[in-house]
């Protein structure tokens, strides 16, 4: 199965997740308005030679990537939450199946319901190897994905903005929308678009498939020398 087709089958359920968050805005604010005051960064380091794919699913956090010649994923995970206790619940879970590497956060729901403490959280940065398929997704949180060689890269997020760097010489076939907020696309040799709220359309030739998603947040698509 392609990295486009799997991407495809995570939206619906992101689509649904998001229907939820933006109906249960009120609730949420009243879950999140403690403070996090337990906090602590720990780094992970994954193989990287056989995952031709690359999957991150957060709930509550910001996702950055970036890649380079490297064989290993790295990963430095910066947790927040109220308490110590609720820190420690907060886990980073591996699966690797085929060429596919996911890496999603657990928070066993510590505090996610609550009225009495906000939601844990956690950012993640990681480093990865060039030409992967990358797929990455929030619910509450941003999108920032820089790449010189991606084979594709797909971001979806409900509440946060998503910003994805290609090289300035790229010519990627792009699918961007967004609900509540404003999409722009710049900085590339080829011919570009105008800033819209959906686009759907190619630039240059369109040799790599860029898709991006978000419920409430703007979207940037830029290319650097």
């Amino acid at each position: 199965m392609s990295s486009h087709d799997q991407a495809s089958q995570l939206m619906p359920r992101r689509s649904l997740l998001g229907a939820c968050i933006t109906a249960g805005t009120a609730c949420l604010a009243g879950c999140t308005s403690g403070s996090l005051e337990a906090e602590t960064t720990v780094t992970q380091e994954y193989n990287g030679v056989d995952a031709s794919e690359i999957v991150i699913q957060v709930v509550n956090g910001d996702i950055e990537i970036r890649d380079q010649q490297r064989e290993t994923v790295h990963v430095e995970a910066k947790k927040e939450a109220a308490s110590e206790e609720k820190l420690d619940r907060i886990t980073l879970q591996e699966k690797q199946s085929d060429d596919r590497l996911s890496l999603t956060v657990d928070t066993e729901n510590s505090g996610f319901f609550s009225l009495n403490s906000p939601s844990p959280q956690m950012d993640l940065t990681l480093t990865v190897p060039e030409g992967s398929h990358l797929i990455a997704e929030s619910t509450n949180g941003d999108v920032d994905i820089e790449t010189t060689g991606a084979e594709s890269v797909s971001a979806d997020t409900t509440n946060g903005d998503v910003s994805i760097t290609l090289p300035a010489t790229a010519e990627p076939a792009v699918s961007f929308e967004t609900h509540n907020g404003d999409v722009a696309i710049n900085g590339f040799e080829a011919d570009s678009t105008e800033p819209d709220s959906e686009i759907d359309r190619m630039i240059g030739d369109g040799t790599h498939r860029i898709t991006a998603n978000t419920m409430n947040g703007d979207i940037s698509i830029r290319g650097e020398d």
